[in-house]
């Protein structure tokens, strides 16, 4: 099979991408149909002049879409793609059709400030979910740039910024979701937010009015859940499997609005693949419902390329993308996001008016020029390594601590679940014997996450280990071993 690509060097695109994104076209095109295979990695290198492994990463990523399937030594495979899914598609990726470019020259608005505040005290190895390391913030870095900004933009810091967000940073998240999740948005569909929960908020007040019903994942992130639970609507709890949100038990009513986490469940970390993910896409448009994507840890992928996000999918139609620099950067920043179709850029800017003030210009500032000047990039990719490293030791400790421990969702983010085995005492149990010794393990209840079932199986630890070293980890495990080996004793002694 003959490819023609035309790969140019000096794109601000990585060449691996540029190769994925032909490729994908290609195979949406009908050009290469369902059962033929690719050009092999090798082959496709030389001639495309490039290194194998831009081909092969570009490869790994089709696969992990769903686009091709590896059978064994024989090489990759084009996979079926139905008529509708590919329909959905080629839509979506019209990215830019959802509505005319607002007004540059909107009224300004008026709005009203609050503050954020919350704290408490940790045990002495806390694998608590999210947090980042706060030795690996760019504090140099950071210093710098606010020192700059200090020495010639005073003015800013006497004047609203515009409640949607500072333009130069909308521009520079905007162009980070193009690059690095395949979100094409502009702009004037970004909203600028105080975290990820703000957000949330933002879009389910937005959408509100056009909803009947809620939908959500269970287990579910609980700050979703808060604010679903306080809508005052019917709420349809829909179970999660390995592939994540079973799309099949989704409700066929109109008018629903459903919060999901596709690229890392929260909190089990199942990756939901393409055809699900087209499936979700396929509802929400039969039904005339909205989506709201949490890429709440997206930054952080270990095994495999990054994975198109479901918004970068739908092409800005269904799908409102929420994220946050909580993880990235760090959550004292209190900086989040919202994409919304244009078709409610108005609205959102109005609603995020009433909401708040908007953020404040210093932080907005710091990061957009932080985003610019490449040292979000260079940051994220010295986080990986060493995130990484802490989830191998993690995963490694538990297996050999624990015969082979059954882990979950360790592929991406800052936190994975080991499923306890048959015998273990309840994840609840657990996890007061493991505070009592200076160790914060968590059950899902404990963990950031809610579960809509009462008699759900409390059989699942989350461990959040991005804000330990691997030392601590170590120390951490064997801890949990010597806990559990001493309650199986005394639980011997009364029998």
């Amino acid at each position: 099979m003959e490819l023609t690509l035309t790969l140019d060097a000096k794109s601000e695109k990585p060449l691996q991408a540029q190769v994925f994104d032909q490729v994908r076209e290609i195979i949406l095109d009908g050009q290469i149909k369902a059962g033929m295979a690719l050009p092999p990695s090798r082959l496709l290198a030389e001639r495309l002049r490039v290194s194998r492994n831009t081909v092969l990463l570009a490869y790994e990523r089709l696969a992990a879409e769903g686009y091709v399937r590896a059978r064994g030594t024989a090489g990759l495979f084009v996979e079926p793609i139905s008529p509708d899914s590919l329909l959905l598609i080629q839509q979506g990726s019209r990215s830019l059709t959802n509505g005319p470019v607002p007004d540059a020259s909107s009224e300004p608005l008026l709005c009203f400030a609050g503050s954020p505040g919350g704290g408490g005290d940790r045990p002495e190895l806390d694998f608590w979910v999210g947090r980042s390391d706060p030795a690996g913030f760019p504090l140099a870095i950071w210093r710098r740039i606010v020192t700059r900004l200090l020495a010639r933009e005073t003015i800013y810091l006497t004047d609203y910024c515009d409640p949607a967000g500072l333009p130069e940073l909308r521009t520079a998240i905007s162009t980070h979701l193009r690059r690095a999740r395949a979100v094409a948005v502009t702009e004037d569909q970004v909203i600028v937010t105080t975290g990820g929960q703000d957000a949330l908020n933002l879009v389910f007040n937005l959408l509100k009015g056009h909803t009947r019903q809620l939908c959500i994942e269970n287990p579910c992130y609980l700050g979703a859940s808060l604010i679903f639970r306080n809508a005052g609507l019917a709420i349809h709890p829909v179970p999660v499997d390995g592939d994540g949100l079973r799309t099949d038990l989704l409700p066929t009513a109109k008018g629903s609005l459903l919060y999901v986490t596709p690229s890392h469940q929260f909190p089990t970390g199942a990756t939901m693949p393409l055809t699900r993910r087209l499936a979700l896409l396929r509802w929400a448009e039969e039904t005339d419902s909205y989506i709201v994507e949490d890429d709440y840890d997206s930054d952080f992928r270990y095994d495999g390329p990054p994975l198109t996000a479901l918004a970068g999918l739908d092409g800005g139609r269904r799908v409102f993308y929420a994220g946050t620099f909580s993880k990235s950067v760090g959550a004292g920043l209190r900086i989040g996001f919202a994409t919304v179709p244009r078709m409610f850029w108005d609205e959102a800017r109005m609603l995020k008016a009433r909401m708040s003030n908007g953020q404040a210009w210093l932080e907005q500032a710091a990061l957009a020029a932080f985003i610019e000047e490449g040292h979000f990039d260079r940051h994220l990719r010295r986080l990986r390594q060493v995130y990484k490293a802490r989830r191998d030791r993690l995963v490694g400790a538990l297996r050999r601590t624990f015969d082979g421990a059954v882990v979950l969702g360790g592929e991406s983010g800052l936190h994975l679940v080991w499923r306890l085995p048959p015998g273990f005492p309840p994840a609840r149990q657990i996890q007061l014997l493991a505070r009592e010794q200076g160790i914060g393990v968590y059950a899902l209840s404990s963990g950031a996450a809610y579960d809509f079932d009462p008699g759900a199986r409390d059989d699942m630890l989350v461990f959040g280990y991005s804000s330990l070293n691997e030392t601590q980890i170590e120390t951490a495990v064997g801890a949990l071993q010597r806990i559990l080996l001493g309650q199986a004793d005394r639980n011997e002694g009364t029998d």
